[in-house]
């Protein structure tokens, strides 16, 4: 009896991270990751960050008379998915207007890749999370049926050290997983809503571009030598 209470007093005195075990430490790292990329979510996918003033004054003014060399150099220095987007809409506003979608599609795609960067992180650490709680509880159990073979079931300190493993990090992989969870579904949904709004500036900018050529079905196959330099 008194060697089952100092067991236990042994267990009262280490702190909830080292009775969870060496799972634990994967489990920090992952909560580290998962804070870092909830940040950089919070910076990055602003839609100031991503749409800046100059990008949307070109998508919303920019006319068919206008400096098209201009704004693609304004594109080439502010630079980010937006700017990709621009740019394609402007090089390709001579091209068929079926060709010139298919090039706007492609750059939406590639923009909405890039700013899913930090959403297939936080993906891949809810996973990660959960199953490393999972990790922890099977190696629980596994500890505290080594110390019923190794003692008996009359000695608590050896069975309670495995089921708080158990217990302990699978608490552990729910916390970090789920606030990761709620975070993923908010920035995927913000990635789709910014993707959403600069594919309707591009499609709005390129049918302002081509007033007048869709109608007339007259199409400039050709694109200025010095507009594609300035986007190279």
């Amino acid at each position: 009896m008194e060697e089952n209470l100092g067991a236990l007093a042994h267990l009262g005195d280490q702190s909830l991270f080292d009775q969870g075990g060496p799972v634990m430490y994967a489990l920090l790292l992952v909560a580290v990751i998962a804070t870092t990329y909830v940040i950089y979510c919070f910076i990055t996918l602003r839609r100031r960050a991503v749409m800046s003033r100059s990008l949307v004054d070109i998508a919303e003014n920019l006319g068919p008379g206008d400096d098209a060399g201009e704004a693609l150099a304004v594109c080439r220095r502010e630079g980010g998915p937006f700017a990709e987007i621009l740019a394609s809409v402007i090089l390709s506003r001579h091209l068929p207007r079926a060709e010139a979608d298919s090039i706007i599609e492609g750059a939406g795609r590639r923009s909405a890749h890039d700013l899913s960067r930090g959403t297939m992180a936080l993906e891949v650490v809810s996973g990660i999370s959960t199953l490393l709680g999972l990790l922890g509880t099977v190696t629980g159990m596994f500890n505290m049926m080594m110390g019923i073979r190794d003692s008996g079931v009359k000695e608590i300190g050896g069975i309670s050290g495995g089921i708080g493993e158990a217990l302990i990090t699978t608490i552990a992989g729910l916390i970090i997983a789920i606030p990761s969870y709620v975070a993923l579904v908010y920035f995927s949904r913000r990635v789709e809503d910014i993707v959403l709004m600069m594919e309707e500036h591009a499609y709005l900018l390129l049918a302002r571009l081509r007033l007048g050529k869709d109608d007339a079905g007259g199409d400039e196959p050709e694109v200025a030598a010095g507009e594609t330099e300035g986007a190279a």
